[in-house]
C-alpha cells in the first residue's frame, strides 16, 4: 500500500512539475516597472533607463515609427582619472563609470538635443576605455526632427 501511495505521489509530482513549465518565459532586456509604470530597459548601455524624457530616445538599432531627418550627430565625450580604490598591486578592480554618472551625462545628451530642436534622439550609444591611468567614455547619438510627409 505504502508502495502504491509512493508511486501515485510521484506521479503526481511530475505532472505539477511538467504543468509549470509551461509558464517559464525567456529572459528578456524588459522587465515590467511597477513604481512608474511601464517597462524598464536592461540593454548595452549597462544601467536602467529612466520611462520618459522631454524628447524620444532610441537606443542602438531601433528607429521611430515616423518620417524624421537627421538634425546632426552628437557626442559628450570625457576621460577620469582613475580612483585609488580602482587599482590594486596594479592591476584594475573597477572600470568605467558608476551608473548615476553615466545618467547624467544622457541626460546631458538628451537636454543637448533638445536644445537644438530635435524631437528624439536615436543610435544612442555608450562606449568606455581605460588606461593605466584614466577611465574614457563616449555617449553619442543623433539629433533627429520628425517630419511629415
Amino acid at each position: 500500500m505504502t508502495q502504491k501511495a509512493f508511486k501515485v505521489l510521484s506521479l503526481g509530482f511530475i505532472i505539477l512539475l511538467a504543468a509549470c513549465s509551461k509558464n517559464v518565459k525567456p529572459s528578456s532586456y524588459y522587465s515590467p516597472n511597477y513604481k512608474d509604470g511601464g517597462v524598464d530597459r536592461h540593454d548595452g548601455l549597462g544601467f536602467e533607463i529612466p520611462v520618459k524624457y522631454a524628447i524620444d530616445v532610441f537606443y542602438f538599432n531601433e528607429s521611430p515609427k515616423q518620417s524624421y531627418e537627421v538634425i546632426e550627430s552628437i557626442s559628450i565625450s570625457g576621460e577620469v582619472p582613475l580612483e585609488n580604490n580602482q587599482t590594486v598591486n596594479g592591476k584594475m578592480l573597477n572600470r568605467g563609470n558608476h551608473q548615476t554618472k553615466k545618467q547624467e551625462i544622457l541626460s546631458q545628451l538628451v537636454e543637448k538635443a533638445t536644445e537644438m530642436g530635435a524631437s528624439a534622439l536615436m543610435d544612442v550609444k555608450y562606449q568606455v576605455y581605460s588606461t593605466q591611468y584614466a577611465n574614457g567614455y563616449t555617449f553619442s547619438g543623433k539629433a533627429i526632427r520628425y517630419v511629415l510627409k
